[in-house]
């Protein structure tokens, strides 16, 4: 009988020998500078095998969560974040639970993987036979060979932002000026309005062996390396760009589950006199598109 990998391997799709090419990179399994820091263990849920009701009091019973805390867990399309904890016994007591319950789950080391600020953030590009090609401001060029590319992962980045003005003005006040006899007519009045709004950001993550994905983003990307496939609008463009990678790099598979996936606002910054917050998903996301990534690693469910 077969052996069951642990629930934090990362695996990894075998692929043709590397080709050198200009520069150095990290050969697949090599841990980058990233690896030093404090070790964080996450446990994501990709698809119950029971009724969630069924499987909150378990879920409750292992978090030390009331039911209703476990509920509220696991409410929401899948892929859902159950635990982050820098127990890591405590991350792969819960994984195994869940897979002998026939739950699907992806264990992620964070300590394994490079923080978002070491993606390539794609703005000018070229589309060459056997690479995807970043080009920097000063011309610098960095190079992507479709050979290399692990997955597609189609996501939305949402941002909200919600600001509140407060209007000061002096209005008659009968009582003031019957109390002071005529001598105080009018007192302050502060008026408060508060704005929302929210937009979200189609957003691909191109993930390749060795290093952190490359993110193509909707409105970052400047899009005349399309050449004659140029198109109006934005959004055509965006369109256009994936379906050329997609094309260039037929081996890689492709998941868009997280185009309409509605995870948490969760990092919020707000001016110092606290009346322009912003929040975003943006951290959230990058965590689950590597979730995703490791599900189609790994293949279909036997």
């Amino acid at each position: 009988m077969a052996s069951t990998p642990s629930l934090f391997d990362i695996p990894n799709r075998p692929q043709p020998a590397r080709r050198r090419h200009a520069g150095t990179a990290l050969p697949p399994r090599q841990r980058g500078p990233w690896a030093s820091l404090e070790r964080v263990f996450v446990v994501a849920l990709v698809s119950l095998g029971t009724p969630a009701e069924l499987e909150a009091e378990h879920l409750a019973q292992a978090l030390g969560l009331t039911r209703f805390e476990a509920r509220q867990r696991l409410a929401g399309t899948p892929p859902l974040i159950l635990l982050r904890t820098k127990d890591a016994q405590r991350a792969k007591s819960l994984g195994a639970a869940m897979l002998s319950r026939g739950h699907q789950v992806v264990g992620l080391d964070l300590a394994q993987l490079p923080p978002a600020d070491a993606q390539v953030r794609v703005r000018d590009f070229r589309l060459e036979p056997d690479a995807l090609v970043s080009v920097a401001p000063n011309g610098a060029e960095q190079r992507l060979p479709w050979a290399d590319v692990l997955g597609l992962v189609h996501a939305a980045h949402a941002r909200s932002d919600q600001s509140v003005e407060v209007t000061r003005e002096r209005k008659f006040s009968v009582g003031r000026a019957v109390m002071s006899q005529g001598l105080l007519v009018t007192k302050a009045v502060a008026t408060e309005r508060t704005t929302a709004s929210t937009e979200r950001e189609p957003v691909v993550y191109v993930f390749h062996r060795g290093a952190a994905p490359w993110l193509l983003t909707e409105s970052h990307l400047r899009y005349a390396g399309l050449g004659s496939a140029l198109r109006p609008t934005r959004l055509e463009n965006f369109a256009a760009l994936l379906q050329a990678v997609r094309t260039a790099a037929p081996g890689a598979p492709y998941d868009a589950r997280l185009l309409e996936h509605r995870a948490a606002l969760s990092k919020e910054r707000a001016d110092f006199r606290g009346q322009q917050r912003t929040s975003d998903n943006t951290e959230t996301v990058d965590l689950l598109a590597r979730v995703v990534l490791q599900v189609l690693l790994r293949g279909p469910r036997p």
